[in-house]
């Protein structure tokens, strides 16, 4: 399944938007779900770097295990997150455009797992995209009140 992606502009600097959505433990303040992450490896953040995460989604506690894969500085970051949902990789990208960001989001099936194989049409069109875009309308709206 090629990517899904939402986007957004923000206004705020990209260095204080990078840090938010790279900070993982952090996802549960935007998160459409129940969620929490912690850091399993040692070390500062970037590509290598890897977690552990239980969200509530659907009645039930899914566990992923999460690796960061791309790590730009105020730029991009992507990761994938294997679990009983199979593999997926997450991505936030950032480009400037004067006082704004134009934040994107974007989500794709590596490895389905068998449920996922047939619940994958639907969410493509419905699902995916509707999470994306409020996990963005949240972040928007973190980053730019006044309680960060």
């Amino acid at each position: 399944m090629a990517a899904i992606e939402r986007k957004t502009t923000i206004k705020a600097p990209a260095d204080k938007i990078f840090s938010y959505v790279a900070d993982f433990p952090r996802h549960s303040e935007w998160a459409g779900h129940r969620l929490q992450i912690k850091q399993t490896s040692e070390g500062s953040l970037g590509v290598g770097t890897t977690f552990s995460s239980v969200g509530h989604m659907m009645g039930q506690d899914h566990a992923d295990q999460i690796t960061v894969t791309e790590f730009v500085p105020n730029s991009k970051i992507a990761f994938e997150a294997s679990g009983d949902a199979g593999l997926w990789r997450h991505y936030f990208q950032l480009l400037e455009e004067g006082e704004r960001v134009q934040v994107s989001k974007g989500s794709e099936i590596l490895k389905p797992a068998l449920m996922t194989r047939f619940l994958a049409p639907v969410a493509k069109i419905f699902v995916i995209p509707s999470a994306l875009e409020g996990d963005l309308k949240r972040i928007k709206a973190k980053l730019e009140g006044s309680d960060n």
